[in-house]
């Protein structure tokens, strides 16, 4: 279940703008008096006068400024940038779902990376000229493009004074996006969308008994490695055998999807009993064909992530619903437009609960069925209708 904190009642407001600027133009006309009366002061007394004179000046103004913005239109919108690496998803429909529902006006201006972050530097260029209030962006990969990285995010290179918030980012905290869950430490924050690993495993050999575990994966996506020494570890923890293949690399340096059956055929000489796939990019692009290996070898397939379940032939998986993802990003987003949350002080969204998917037809091709405790709490879908 999604839920909302709503803004605090009952606190004194600011005062309004003319009442500021009405207290800066009254003591404006009194600095002459008060100038002339410095003539009369010792040297220090006058120094420690302007100070405060000036400081006093510099708290009206901020405070105008400020009355400013809180006296925004109710029906005036907000300004957002989407900046997403492969198109739209179900996310973005979930976010303007909630934001539609929460009664937040706002006009939206989406940019596509379409897979090549080489595209980021003018899509940075066009955010810091737009001056949006809030900037919105998909993955891993893509937030660290517009927003950088802890220790890196060079506001020459990034986005760094406008409030944000990310989705699909994997682990924010090991990919250095935000100092740590509870808080950001910066101008970012987002939701989180894996169900913990340890949970991942759980799940496995809940279904099946499943104890070696093949994980196919690229190995040059920073997502994938963190999700490689997570996996070892809570395997061990847990008594289960992993089987690292990572994905070889092409001329390019790039991972070569031809090589994908081959490795499906590898994992299924070495006596796994379940691929594994985790928040992986690449494989989730050529997920279409890397499971239909899977089903012709009779393995198994676990997806950590959604789009596996619904764009190819994956078996079953525990996942955030991306809608339901996308509607928690917009309640993180509108506690900061409306309720004037910083971003460096909101914590990182969570859900409480995950999906169990299983497509029941690709189920009955490798002749593996859940338990009857899983059907209870499964949702089962067909992977013909993808």
């Amino acid at each position: 279940m999604i839920s909302s904190r709503a803004p605090g009642h009952g606190e004194r407001s600011a005062p309004g703008v003319s009442e500021g600027c009405l207290h800066a133009r009254r003591l404006a006309k009194a600095v002459p008096r008060c100038m002339a009366a410095f003539g009369r002061m010792p040297w220090i007394t006058v120094a420690a006068a302007v100070t405060r004179l000036a400081g006093l000046l510099l708290i009206l103004g901020l405070s105008a400024v400020s009355a400013l913005a809180q006296q925004r239109s109710p029906d005036e919108p907000y300004e957002i940038f989407a900046v997403v690496w492969r198109g739209e998803t179900e996310v973005e429909e979930g976010f303007r779902a909630q934001l539609s529902q929460l009664g937040v006006p706002a006009n939206i201006t989406v940019r596509n990376l379409n897979l090549d972050s080489s595209r980021a530097p003018d899509i940075v260029a066009e955010i810091k000229r737009v001056q949006p209030d809030l900037v919105y962006t998909w993955g891993t990969g893509t937030t660290a493009n517009i927003v950088g990285r802890l220790g890196d995010d060079d506001p020459d290179r990034f986005v760094t004074d406008i409030p944000a918030i990310f989705v699909l980012v994997a682990y924010p905290v090991e990919a250095g996006i935000v100092e740590s869950f509870a808080a950001p430490g910066r101008s970012v924050t987002g939701v989180s969308f894996l169900a913990p690993v340890d949970v991942q495993l759980r799940a496995i050999q809940a279904y099946g008994g499943f104890k070696r575990i093949a994980q196919i994966y690229d190995p040059t996506a920073g997502n994938s490695k963190i999700n490689v020494d997570q996996l070892r570890a809570a395997a061990a923890d847990m008594g289960l055998e992993l089987v690292e293949f990572p994905i070889p690399l092409n001329a390019d340096g790039r991972p070569d999807p031809d090589t994908l059956p081959r490795l499906v055929a590898e994992a299924d000489e070495q006596g796994a009993d379940i691929i594994y796939m985790g928040p992986d990019s690449f494989l989730t692009r050529h997920s279409d064909s890397f499971t239909k290996a899977a089903i012709a070898h009779r393995l198994p397939t676990f997806a950590a992530t959604q789009a596996p379940l619904l764009g190819s032939r994956a078996m079953f998986g525990l996942v955030t619903d991306y809608h339901t993802l996308g509607r928690l990003a917009a309640i993180q987003s509108e506690r900061m437009l409306v309720g004037g949350e910083h971003p460096e002080d909101l914590p990182v969204g969570q859900l409480s609960r995950y999906k169990l998917l299983i497509n029941i037809d690709v189920a009955h091709e490798v002749q593996s069925y859940p338990p009857l405790d899983m059907i209870a709490v499964a949702d089962f879908r067909d992977s013909q209708d993808n």
